[in-house]
């Protein structure tokens, strides 16, 4: 430990409550909303919660968790691993099956004193050279996360779930990664592999699908839906004119309410990145909601402020947007002084007129969504012209003028591609 952190970390000074009482004693460490400190003299810390200390106090126990996670960083390279952070990775053979292999990127933060998020995504066409890894590089940077992505899985290829559950075994078994902040993501056939893996990889925490909804093949070529844990959390994208549009709208008709449809102008592509970064942020901070574990509170703590700042960011251009995720963090397990500002941005967005009339909107397109594609719509048939329908888009969407939600509503009455 560097004198300075030692001096900061162990520090005897003064601490303030709300209330306005003081204490003299040196701070030990934060567990959740805990903050230890330890009077001179005694053995044992006291307890006391984070959100009963002055916004100074708290903004002093930030600069020491930073200062101690840079005190614990390790080295940046892997036993037997050639990758460099910043960097996608050439192609890595699966130290438990050399017939798989992947490519790896590291965050440019990336070092070996920590376990890390990680992402596992898949391409319909495959992932040579890194495949779709770079979409995925903003959200992985914003987060602090490790991209995966197979080589070998791909559409129509009988045995990529046997490529996919090597590649997450040999990412557990050799690089520092967190066993309970595992995801999976992908395109098309590439998201049906996520659903798979998500079912069959207890270490998988969410789902970031995109094209498609939850049906996945079997080897023997057998469709069905996937059977995910109770606790895996999932977040779908998906083009207004997307032939697998019905069925994403029913894998969520099923879904709890808590779990995300959400349509993006365009075909069946991949989302733009904005969309992913979005996506990704959710299934990552629903996990780290929900998990129990209090080795995450490090986790926990550095997400509440990064999403802070980037909901400040989203505030004026989407404020719809900025309002869905300060509700969100406001009952966030992070610092008090990022719930408290959650909650007087919830306050200050939710009577603007931008934000009543995007939730309007977004009611307006799940009832269309629920009355038109809550049944099983072929691909064919996805594909014909429905004057009727189009017309109804077009009247609902007149009706959202200037939000963007008018244009995905036009766009969903029309046919798919």
């Amino acid at each position: 430990m560097s004198s300075l952190l030692q001096a900061l970390e162990f520090e005897v000074r003064e601490w303030r409550s709300t209330a306005g009482t003081t204490l003299s004693a040196s701070f030990v460490k934060l567990t959740g909303d805990d903050v230890f400190l330890l009077r001179e003299g005694r053995r044992k810390p006291m307890k006391v919660k984070l959100s009963q200390l002055s916004s100074e106090d708290q903004a002093h126990v930030e600069e020491l968790l930073e200062l101690i996670e840079k005190e614990s960083r390790g080295g940046t390279e892997i036993s037997g691993i050639d990758a460099m952070p910043g960097q996608i990775s050439g192609q890595i053979k699966c130290a438990n099956d050399e017939q798989w292999s992947y490519h790896v990127y590291l965050p440019t933060s990336f070092h070996t004193g920590k376990k890390w998020p990680v992402w596992f995504v898949m391409s319909p066409g495959g992932g040579v050279n890194g495949g779709p890894i770079n979409r995925y590089i903003s959200g992985a940077e914003r987060l602090e996360c490790i991209v995966v992505a197979s080589v070998e899985s791909k559409n129509g290829f009988k045995l990529s779930h046997r490529a996919t559950s090597a590649m997450v075994q040999d990412v557990y078994d050799r690089f520092p990664v967190s066993e309970s902040l595992g995801f999976t993501s992908g395109m098309s056939g590439g998201s049906r592999m996520a659903y798979i893996t998500a079912e069959s990889e207890a270490q998988i925490a969410g789902v970031l699908a995109c094209g498609s909804g939850r049906g996945v093949y079997l080897e023997d070529n057998t469709f069905r839906s996937a059977k995910l844990r109770r606790s895996t959390y999932v977040y779908s994208l998906i083009g207004t004119n997307c032939f697998n549009r019905s069925e994403a709208a029913r894998s969520h008709i099923a879904f709890p309410k808590d779990f995300r449809l959400r349509y993006f102008p365009g075909k069946h592509v991949w989302a733009k990145t904005p969309y992913l970064d979005e996506g990704m942020a959710r299934v990552y901070g629903e996990a780290l909601k929900n998990s129990k574990d209090s080795t995450l509170d490090a986790h926990r703590q550095r997400y509440g402020k990064t999403m802070r700042k980037w909901m400040l960011e989203l505030k004026e251009e989407q404020p719809w947007e900025a309002y869905e995720w300060v509700k969100f963090l406001s009952e966030f397990p992070a610092s008090a002084r990022v719930k408290d500002d959650a909650k007087s941005l919830v306050s200050e967005l939710k009577d603007d007129p931008r934000v009543t009339r995007a939730a309007e909107a977004d009611k307006t397109i799940w009832r269309f969504i629920n009355k038109h594609f809550s049944e099983y719509i072929s691909s064919a048939e996805a594909k014909k012209t429905n004057p009727v329908l189009e017309a109804e888009a077009k009247k609902l969407s007149e009706e959202f003028s200037g939000l963007p939600h008018a244009e995905l509503l036009l766009k969903l009455g029309e046919k798919c591609y």
